[in-house]
């Protein structure tokens, strides 16, 4: 029978292996389900999509600012340049950087994602790439800027050759933009950027409105109403995934870390109140270790009430009694992103079910959500079981090419008709078969 109980503020939990699932389902339980947010959300959706551009600036003026009018809420590119320009050189270096790693990852994938295969004899296969027309990108606001988060989902639309990428980004209260976030669209190369977020703004760029013309796909992460309004368009407009609210697991194993393990924790809770983070290890002593620097430290830090406000609704420790049961426990949960600091070789070969994967305690997750490459928008509440990051595939279809040469088509006929008539379509049977000698 597992055990549960609090410790300065954490969840804490002994686990066995029979324990996994009903641990798995009670730290999850701590934030409020999607479909909660959901209902909330249909209203403002529904209104935009049928209310068009008068709809959307009462929410914008109401959940914005109230200084965003019709005529300003599309920031023009001189705007972003002038931007740019305000930005000092280290912090532009700083941008250059995230965007040339996130441009060469993507790159790289890009590139392997077009191949021709001679299958045999007489068949060639072409895979390749074709952009999607239009991407709306969501980036987020609010108790924070994401400057990061514009390169993350813009750069690999472009380097996929998106011709038309759209960026909603809320704005201050006095209807700017943050200066560093302007600078990051402009260096990625966003065509459209629009001074909203939340609900309505996905709704906007789902449907359209008189202004703005709508998107093939919605990308990008948000808070729970923003999810939940991705999740509401997505039978009309495809979204990468339902990205919410950042979760960070810590596997670690050697009592030296734990003021390492602690920070790290501290760091991806200063996110917002919803974020899910916590510990995994087979050793009690790191256990008490990290919760005793957690409470050193999270009241020291300059965003400490939302870490204490994250740690103490969500935050968890889960002592477990093997390596066996860490992996079983990781693998249920999914987390967005997972860091391994010690014995990677008994944990990251067993492990398919993480946005990211971490490897050493050189490897900070706060380092790899920023410079390393690796785009930070990550599958979160479960979903790394099914898909990973958010990757220059999100932002292109691949098209089949094949090409039959006669001999390989009597070749194959035979075996086309074959199974056409065993599926019961004898005119197929006939045209995939016409060139073959066994008709």
């Amino acid at each position: 029978m597992w055990g549960c109980g609090f410790s300065d503020g954490l969840r804490f939990f002994q686990v066995s292996s029979n324990d996994v699932a009903a641990v798995a389902a009670e730290i999850a339980s701590a934030r409020k389900p999607l479909d909660f947010y959901v209902e909330t959300v249909r209203k403002i959706v529904e209104d935009v999509r049928v209310g068009g551009l008068t709809a959307l600036m009462q929410y914008v003026n109401r959940f914005d600012s109230p200084k965003v009018t019709a005529d300003t809420l599309f920031v023009p590119r001189a705007k972003l340049a002038e931007a740019y320009g305000r930005v000092d050189e280290k912090t532009k270096n700083a941008l250059k950087k995230v965007a040339e790693n996130v441009e060469k990852t993507s790159r790289s994938q890009l590139t392997r994602l077009n191949f021709v295969r001679r299958v045999e004899e007489g068949v060639k296969v072409v895979y390749r790439t074709a952009p999607l027309p239009s991407v709306g990108c969501y980036v987020p606001g609010g108790a924070a800027s994401y400057p990061s988060t514009a390169l993350m989902t813009v750069v690999p639309a472009k380097t996929a050759g998106v011709p038309r990428v759209v960026v909603c980004t809320p704005p201050s209260q006095d209807g700017m933009l943050n200066d560093v976030v302007m600078a990051a669209l402009y260096l990625a190369g966003a065509d459209e950027v629009y001074a909203m977020g939340g609900p309505h703004a996905v709704a906007a760029m789902a449907y359209g409105v008189e202004k703005i013309m709508p998107v093939a796909k919605i990308v990008g992460p948000g808070g729970p109403y923003v999810t939940a309004a991705k999740k509401l368009v997505s039978s009309d407009v495809p979204v990468d995934m339902l990205a919410g609210a950042t979760e960070l697991m810590v596997f670690a194993d050697d009592v030296r870390d734990a003021e390492d393990v602690a920070l790290e924790l501290c760091a991806q809770a200063e996110h917002s109140p919803d974020t899910l983070v916590g510990l995994v290890t087979t050793s009690d002593e790191l256990a008490s270790e990290v919760m005793k620097y957690v409470k050193l430290i999270a009241p020291r830090l300059e965003r400490g009430k939302i870490v204490e406000e994250s740690l103490e609704k969500n935050g968890y420790v889960a002592l477990c009694d093997s390596f066996k049961t860490a992996v079983e426990l990781i693998q249920t949960i999914a987390p967005e992103h997972l860091y391994v600091t010690s014995k990677p070789e008994k944990i990251v070969p067993h492990v398919s079910n993480a946005g990211v994967i971490s490897v050493g305690r050189f490897t900070s997750p706060a380092l790899c959500d920023y410079v390393v490459g690796v785009n930070h928008v990550l599958p979160t509440m479960g979903q790394a079981r099914l898909r990973g990051g958010l990757s220059v595939l999100d932002y292109v279809k691949i098209v089949a090419e094949v090409r039959v040469l006669k001999g390989a088509a009597k070749r194959l006929g035979k075996h086309a008709a074959l199974l056409a008539r065993a599926e019961g379509l004898p005119t197929h049977a006939a045209a995939a078969g016409r060139w073959s000698d066994s008709r």
